[in-house]
């Protein structure tokens, strides 16, 4: 148990400033959907996700990499170099032939004449793949203190600039992407204190098995991506513009930004499991090495799906007081602008969507370990496969509602893939028939809850949903209490 604590602890630390961060940075979507249109808003949404996808093209996997060669008993020093030059090496060439073709990338991306937001793009990366090594060693190293600072820091400096640039003196979309570089400069520059590796010695073998693994990372990474952002590169491609929606003319943009908007809020869950993912991937790897980490990480599967339903009931239940609160009538305001509302009923199925996303992350981590990292391209490939398939053919009609299911299928069937073939390689005891029913009980409460509505202000509705979570809450404790499954 003092293993599991130890992680624990790590993941409120690591989790209190991401959470916070996050939060921080979720203080802005009000800003931004009270200010900017639908379609204005569709182009951040869109654009955000052309930079998760060459983030991971940036790193090359080198921080999983990085955790994994020093479970080998390898240098941390000579791989931590080797993995940082590799990534800065990408970040420069990459960064700079994409500066040099960026009217072309503006062109095909459908931004002619904002090619200036395409540069700015390329900034925001660009930094950010140097600062994801020093990053990662920072993890390895526990030195967790320092990185909450980097990462508040960052957020309160976006925050500060945003609101001087677009709240005060109401500049455009083009100063939300001048607000990110201010704030990832000082990122990245905080990131390197101290964290600088020396001259590389460079070593061919070490280098060649890093390129090696870190290839199929970040292949399964790429693709992982797209299960997480393609939709909203889809939707303004695929959506005919002008075309009724719910019965009101969109283009692809501004239902783009509907769906991005209401995005934010189902992101609410996935900010727990980030910060599991920051603390358990070096803790995984360390506590590999135990003869009895396959029960650890069955209790630690366990225990954190129980928080990630959690998340999911409780924001799934109050959707629309979250979007649009009203504290019984004394206090009102919008998280989401009312312009946004229509998209609420993308949020119940992504929340539930990155139930199966997190239990995909906490599972995965045996392919990891055997360095059998093909399976990570076999199981993300076939949630792209969905994921595009889904999305292409069903856009054009149902808009975002399609792209919702796209996310939630495909969540769903990448865990049941890597459950299924991970007890063939790595066993690890999971105790699947608690966890399904864990499942009925809080997809049944959250479907009670529904029916009840929302709230709009009214003390007994909040009532009698809050008391349909305490209730389910009750049911899990004595059952972990009385029939314990460990």
């Amino acid at each position: 148990m003092s293993v599991l604590k130890k992680l624990a602890g790590q993941t409120v630390i690591y989790g209190s400033s991401i959470i916070l961060a996050r939060l921080l940075n979720l203080s802005l979507t009000p800003l931004y959907t009270n200010l900017f249109s639908e379609e204005t808003y569709g182009i951040y949404t869109n654009l955000y996700a052309y930079v998760a996808f060459v983030n991971v093209i940036f790193t090359f996997g080198m921080e999983t990499t990085f955790f994994r060669f020093l479970q080998d008993k390898e240098d941390q020093k000579k791989v931590y170099q080797h993995a940082f030059y590799w990534v800065g090496l990408m970040a420069l060439v990459l960064s700079s032939l994409a500066a040099l073709i960026h009217p072309f990338l503006a062109t095909i991306m459908k931004y002619e004449g904002q090619e200036h937001l395409i540069l700015m793009l390329i900034g925001i990366v660009f930094l950010d793949g140097l600062a994801a090594l020093p990053l990662a060693k920072l993890r390895q190293e526990e030195r967790i203190k320092w990185f909450a600072t980097i990462t508040l820091t960052n957020v309160v400096v976006s925050i500060a600039a945003n609101l001087v640039f677009v709240y005060w003196l109401r500049l455009g979309i083009e100063y939300v992407f001048v607000a990110n570089l201010i704030a990832s400069t000082i990122r990245t520059g905080m990131s390197w204190w101290k964290n600088l590796p020396g001259w590389l010695k460079f070593d061919r073998r070490l280098m060649d098995n890093m390129l090696n693994y870190g290839f199929f990372i970040m292949i399964a990474g790429f693709a992982g991506i797209m299960n997480e952002t393609l939709d909203r590169i889809m939707i303004p491609y695929l959506w005919e513009d002008g075309k009724l929606f719910d019965g009101v003319a969109h283009t692809g943009k501004s239902l783009n930004g509907i769906y991005g908007a209401n995005y934010k809020v189902a992101m609410l869950i996935a900010l727990a499991t980030q910060a599991f993912r920051y603390a358990a991937e070096p803790f995984f790897f360390k506590e590999a090495e135990n003869k009895d980490s396959p029960r650890t990480f069955a209790r630690v599967f366990h225990y954190f799906l129980l928080a990630a339903l959690t998340g999911f009931l409780v924001i799934g239940s109050f959707v629309s007081e979250i979007e649009g609160f009203n504290l019984f009538g004394l206090v009102k305001g919008t998280f989401v602008g009312k312009e946004f509302w229509a998209g609420q009923k993308v949020v119940p199925i992504l929340l539930l969507a990155y139930v199966f996303s997190a239990a995909y992350i906490n599972m995965s981590i045996w392919f990891k370990i055997t360095k059998q990292t093909r399976f990570a391209i076999l199981f993300t490939g076939v949630g792209a496969l969905i994921t595009i398939l889904v999305n292409f053919f069903g856009i054009p009609t149902y808009g975002y509602m399609a792209s919702a299911w796209a996310t939630l299928i495909c969540y769903l069937t990448m865990a049941v893939l890597v459950y299924v073939v991970g007890q063939k390689y790595y066993p690890i005891p999971y105790r699947v028939r608690r966890s399904l029913l864990y499942l009925v009980l809080f997809l049944g409460a959250y479907f009670l809850n529904r029916s009840i509505g929302p709230t709009d202000g009214f003390a007994l509705a909040f009532l009698m949903k809050s008391m349909v979570i305490l209730a389910v809450l009750g049911v899990v404790y004595a059952a972990e209490r009385f029939k314990p499954v460990f």
